[in-house]
């Protein structure tokens, strides 16, 4: 298939494109019995045209809903387990109620850059996004159905966000 921004999958006969979540919602509402992944930022969507969610079964072999609650299980399970580069899958991860597709949101950033000014500009953007009085504060991230980023985290993040210069 190969590798870009955007990959042009093969064709499947009978099979529906759509473009991003909003597509695939739209999709959804008039292709019955259809299934497809959908962001969970667009969980409230999703209910609205009364499409339902489908339970996983996570590593312990329990179904469990794409909740909040169950998202924070996962992640609590897996920060421990952060390496200090902050790269790490968090699909899969053990628990009872952990939902076994949920993961970090990166932001890939050189750590050159092109003058102090952007450099010191992108610091403050970035550790105000990891803020919990700030981008990671509960009126943002509760909208979309994100989950907090751990402390022990936001933590590993501050020490990479210190090294852009």
């Amino acid at each position: 298939v190969g590798y870009s921004t955007t990959v042009s999958w093969p064709a499947v006969p009978g099979g529906i494109g759509a473009e991003g979540n909003p597509g695939m919602v739209q999709a959804l509402k008039t292709t019955p019995y259809g299934i497809a992944y959908i962001g969970i930022s667009w969980k409230k969507p999703v209910e609205e045209a009364h499409l339902g969610m489908a339970m996983l079964e996570n590593r312990a072999g329990k179904f469990v809903l794409p909740t909040v609650a169950n998202a924070k299980a996962a992640a609590g399970e897996m920060v421990q387990k952060t390496p200090a580069d902050e790269r790490i899958s968090l699909v899969y991860a053990p628990g009872a109620n952990s939902y076994p597709i949920i993961n970090y949101e990166y932001a890939i950033v050189s750590k050159t850059q092109p003058n102090t000014e952007v450099a010191m500009s992108m610091r403050k953007f970035l550790n105000w996004a990891i803020d919990p009085k700030g981008g990671n504060a509960p009126h943002f991230i509760t909208a979309v159905n994100f989950v907090p980023l751990p402390d022990s985290a936001a933590k590993l993040s501050r020490k990479q966000i210190a090294e852009i210069q």
